[in-house]
């Protein structure tokens, strides 16, 4: 597997404007900023930021992409524990029943019921082909509704088959998320200029890492990838910068919440670090400092922002918090928190603000 430019042109449609075609961190024919228009609105996982997978053991791609879009849920997972929470499967990927293994289209659900995520995946088994129009009509929704996606992409000079045999491929070669929707009318039906914002997991996505910026009718291609995708670049840190999503058959996952989630306070999550010691290639676990934006807290009223600190203690279990620290909302529609303590890279750390009882 694995220089922006100011306007992105598409089959007789018009231009959308974006920002500077100066940056040196994007990769063309990429953008790495978002509309100038302002009349869009944007949803989806407004607060996730792009990250860096690690490259062993067949990639990580599907575990960033996870754990990018838990972090905009205020959860941070390792890379390490969500491949230990992904099942055996057919097609099987690498790993073992010790170590895991690695995120599929196939295992993907069991990993979700295992980190506890509330989610949906496509369901790419009893969808009617070409599915490629409707997927991105499920894609629009699940990101208006605030949801991240992790997506199954093809990239430009790969085989296009993950794990199937020859005679019944498996269409995607890296996994990627999908975290903001800018349209000028989210409720409604997919439109030529709706925007979708991903990370390529090899961060930064531009110099200030905002991610990659694509119009919808851009997304979709065949195997050949030469419609969309012909000026995409081939090979590694290159085409998972402009992937597309296969037109005939497509598969990803929408995260909608962490089990337990009361939903009035959200809370999403950054380190100061966007990747990760890779602890399977003996590098030794980091601390890291966790940074909140909180939204929905009322001025005046006191909260109790709780960390949990282990996969064991997760969801929500509110007799045995690993801290509580006392906040209070303030007139500001986000506050920012950051926690005096850090936490380990190798582990599972989950934040969450309570009314006191």
């Amino acid at each position: 597997m694995k220089f922006g430019t100011s306007t992105l042109l598409l089959s007789g449609i018009a231009s959308i404007a974006y920002g500077s075609n100066t940056d040196s961190l994007c990769v063309a024919p990429g953008t790495c900023q978002p509309p100038s228009d302002l009349s869009y609105e944007v949803s989806g996982r407004i607060d996730a930021v792009p990250r860096k997978q690690w490259g062993d053991s067949g990639g990580f791609c599907g575990a960033l992409s996870i754990q990018v879009i838990g972090m905009s849920y205020g959860v941070y997972h390792s890379q390490d524990v969500i491949r230990k929470q992904a099942p055996r499967s057919d097609p099987l990927g690498h790993g073992d029943d010790d170590l895991g293994y690695e995120i599929l289209h196939s295992n993907i659900n069991g990993a979700m019921e295992n980190l506890g995520f509330e989610y949906e995946s496509w369901d790419w088994e009893n969808q009617p082909k070409p599915q490629g129009k409707n997927y991105l009509k499920w894609m629009k929704r699940k990101l208006a509704a605030h949801n991240g996606i992790v997506q199954f992409v093809l990239c430009k000079g790969d085989q296009h088959n993950s794990y199937g045999d020859r005679r019944n491929p498996v269409p995607y070669d890296h996994i990627e998320p999908f975290f903001k929707l800018y349209s000028l009318d989210g409720d409604g039906d997919v439109r030529d200029d709706d925007i979708v914002c991903h990370g390529s997991d090899y961060s930064p996505d531009g110099e200030n890492n905002f991610g990659y910026f694509r119009q919808f009718d851009s997304l979709l291609d065949d195997l050949d990838m030469e419609g969309n995708c012909a000026d995409a670049g081939s090979g590694y840190g290159k085409n998972e910068m402009y992937p597309c999503i296969y037109e005939d058959l497509t598969y990803g996952t929408a995260i909608s919440a962490i089990k337990g989630d009361s939903g009035d306070i959200k809370v999403s999550l950054t380190v100061n670090t966007t990747d990760e010691a890779d602890v399977r290639e003996d590098e030794p676990p980091t601390p890291l400092q966790g940074s909140l934006k909180i939204r929905g807290l009322s001025a005046g009223e006191h909260y109790l922002l709780q960390r949990y600190d282990g996969l064991g203690n997760f969801p929500f279990n509110a007799n045995n918090p690993s801290a509580t620290f006392k906040i209070v909302g303030t007139d500001e529609d986000v506050m920012t928190w950051v926690d005096p303590e850090t936490f380990i890279s190798n582990n599972s750390t989950l934040y969450t603000v309570v009314r006191p009882q």
